[in-house]
C-alpha cells in the first residue's frame, strides 16, 4: 500500500507560558532581569512570541530570554499575533502609577479576543508571521499592558491560541523584563483519508472513504468537533444510517455524534454529549483516533478519476472559515473506465460485417493487473454494471459497458492506468455460432477505452443443407451422365436386333 500522506496540524489549545507571577516552575536556565527598581515609563520594550506544538518534556519557556537550542521541538510557522493596548477610560494603562497594578494579576483575557472586563482595546499592533523557528517579534512597545491574540493562522492550525495579557515590563525574579518572550503552545494531530479496497467493480457500486482524526491535545474546552466530506458529483451519498463512526476502532456511542447529509455534503458532528465526552478531564481522550467512513455510489465515469478530500472543523461549530479555516486531509482518488469493443463476422474488416445482437457477460480477471490481458482468466460471478449483467452489441457492432473499476490511489496496484477483465459471449447473433472458447480477456483504461484498444471479437456463420449443383462443372457432369445413358440405350437396341435376327434364321 502506498505510504499514506498525512497533514500535520497544530491546535492552539493552551495558554501562553507567561504570567504576572515571578516564578516559572521547571524551566530552562533563566536570564537575569534587565532592570531593577522603579518602572521606567519612558522606556520601550518588545514582545517575542515563540510558537511550538505541545511538548512532551517538562521544560517551560523563560520570559526573559529566547529558548536554548534543543529546549523545544516542532516550531509552527506562519502564525500572526496582534497586541492590543488595554485602555481604561479610553487611555492606555499607566504602569508608572501604583494603582494601575492593583488587581492586574487577576485580569482574564477576553475570549475570542474581546476586551477583558473593565477595559477596552486600543489599536492593534500586528506582529510579523512566525518564522521557520516559530518566532515573531515586535519592537518599540511603550510601557503598558497588552492583550495578545492569535489573529491569523495557516490551515494546519486547528485552533487559535487563547488570548493572553502581558505587561511591558514584566515582573521577573525581583526585577523587570522589558523584552518579553511568550510561549503559547499548539496541540498537534492529523487527518488521514484513505479508500477501502474495492469489492464491487461495476458502475452502481459503492466507494468507501475512511477518515481518521486523532483527538488533538487540548488545554481548552472543546466547543466543536466535526469532519466533513463533500463528494464529487459522480458519487451519490449513501444514507446517513449506512455510515460508521468509531473511537479506537470500536463503535462510538451513537448519542455522541450526528450525521447530516445535504446534497453532496456529508458531515459528522459531535453532539453536546460527544463534546462532554471530549472534555472529560484534561486531555482524557487526546490521541484517541476518531474514524468516520464516508461513502457514495458511483453513477458516472466522466474522465475516470474521482478525487476526494475531507475537512476537519475543530472548535468552529459555525463552520465559518473566517473564524478558523478547516484543515484538509490528503487527497485520494478512485479510477474508473468505460469499455467499447467491436463484434464482427469472421474474415471482415472496416465497416463490413459488424454484428448486432451478440450477448455478453463481464467478469473480473483472476490477475487484474497482468501486463497482458489477452490471456486473462475469469473469476467469480458476472459483474453487475448499472444493474445489468448482460450486454448486447448494437447496430454498429459495438459492445459498450459504461463503468468498470480500474484502480485507486491507495490500494495495489496504486493508480494503475488499466485493469484486466474477461468477456464471455453467451449468445451469438442469428446465423452465427458461439466460438469454441467464449471467453475473451480485455483491457479497461481509466476514462474511455476505444474500440481499437482490444482485438475485435468475431463469429463464424452457421452451416446449412447443400443446394443443387449449378454452373459449368454441373453441366459437364450432366452431359457426361447423359452420354453414358445414351451409350447404354444404344447397346440395348443393338442387342435386341441381334436377338431378333437370330430368331428369324
Amino acid at each position: 500500500m502506498r505510504e499514506r500522506r498525512v497533514r500535520r496540524l497544530g491546535a492552539a489549545l493552551g495558554v501562553v507560558a507567561v504570567g504576572l507571577a515571578s516564578t516559572i516552575g521547571a524551566s530552562a536556565a533563566q536570564a537575569a532581569p534587565q532592570d531593577y527598581g522603579n518602572v521606567d515609563g519612558d522606556r520601550t520594550g518588545s514582545l517575542t512570541v515563540h510558537k511550538y506544538l505541545h511538548q512532551s518534556g517538562d521544560v517551560e519557556g523563560d520570559i526573559s530570554a529566547a529558548p536554548a537550542a534543543g529546549d523545544f521541538t516542532d516550531p509552527v510557522a506562519g502564525v500572526v499575533f496582534t497586541a492590543y493596548p488595554l485602555l481604561e477610560s479610553g487611555q492606555p494603562l499607566d504602569l508608572t502609577v501604583p494603582s494601575s497594578w492593583d488587581g492586574l494579576e487577576d485580569v482574564q483575557a477576553g475570549a475570542a479576543c474581546t476586551s477583558p472586563a473593565g477595559f477596552t482595546l486600543g489599536a492593534g499592533i500586528v506582529l510579523p508571521a512566525t518564522d521557520a523557528q516559530g518566532a515573531a517579534t515586535t519592537a518599540a512597545l511603550p510601557v503598558g499592558a497588552y492583550q495578545v491574540c492569535e489573529t491569523e493562522a495557516p490551515a494546519q492550525i486547528v485552533d487559535r491560541a487563547a488570548p493572553f495579557v502581558v505587561t511591558i515590563p514584566m515582573p521577573h525574579d525581583g526585577g523587570w523584563v522589558y523584552d518579553v518572550h511568550a510561549y503559547p503552545k499548539n496541540g498537534s494531530g492529523e487527518i488521514v483519508k484513505s479508500i477501502q479496497e474495492q469489492q464491487d467493480t461495476g458502475l452502481g457500486s459503492v466507494v468507501r472513504f475512511p477518515v481518521t482524526v486523532p483527538v488533538p491535545e487540548s488545554d481548552d474546552v472543546w466547543t466543536g468537533f466535526a469532519v466533513r466530506d463533500t463528494l464529487d458529483a459522480r458519487l451519490v451519498p449513501v444514507a446517513a444510517s449506512a455510515m460508521t463512526v468509531t473511537a479506537s476502532g470500536a463503535p462510538l456511542d451513537a448519542s455522541y455524534y450526528a450525521i447530516d447529509v445535504q446534497g453532496q455534503q456529508l458531515t459528522m458532528s459531535f453532539t453536546a454529549a460527544g463534546l462532554a465526552w471530549l472534555n472529560q478531564g484534561p486531555n482524557a481522550h487526546a490521541g484517541t483516533p476518531i474514524g468516520v467512513v464516508f461513502a457514495g455510489t458511483v453513477v458516472a465515469v466522466g474522465n475516470g478519476t474521482i478525487p476526494n478530500t475531507a475537512l476537519l472543523w475543530a472548535n468552529n461549530p459555525g463552520f465559518d472559515p473566517n473564524v478558523r479555516p478547516p484543515l484538509p486531509s490528503n487527497e485520494v482518488m478512485t479510477h474508473w473506465g468505460s469499455l467499447e469493443i467491436l463484434k464482427r463476422a469472421a474474415n471482415t474488416s472496416g465497416s463490413q460485417g459488424l454484428l448486432a445482437g451478440a450477448a455478453f457477460e463481464v467478469y473480473n480477471a483472476a490477475d487484474p493487473y497482468a501486463t497482458d490481458c489477452t490471456a486473462a482468466e475469469a473469476t467469480g460471478s458476472p459483474v453487475q454494471v448499472a444493474g445489468k449483467t448482460t450486454f448486447t452489441s448494437g447496430t454498429g457492432g459495438v459492445i459498450a459497458i459504461a463503468g468498470l473499476f480500474v484502480s485507486d490511489s491507495v490500494n495495489p496496484a496504486v493508480d494503475s492506468a488499466q485493469r484486466c477483465y474477461v468477456l464471455k459471449e453467451t449468445a451469438a447473433p442469428a446465423g452465427y455460432v458461439l466460438p469454441a472458447d467464449p471467453f475473451r480477456g480485455v483491457t479497461v483504461n481509466i476514462g474511455a477505452t476505444a474500440v481499437t484498444a482490444n482485438a475485435d471479437i468475431v463469429n463464424t456463420q452457421q452451416g446449412v443443407p447443400g443446394l443443387p449443383l449449378t454452373g459449368a462443372n454441373g453441366q459437364i457432369i450432366l452431359i457426361t451422365a447423359g452420354v453414358g445413358l445414351g451409350v447404354i440405350a444404344l447397346g440395348l437396341v443393338l442387342m435386341k436386333r441381334r436377338r431378333e435376327a437370330a430368331a428369324a434364321e
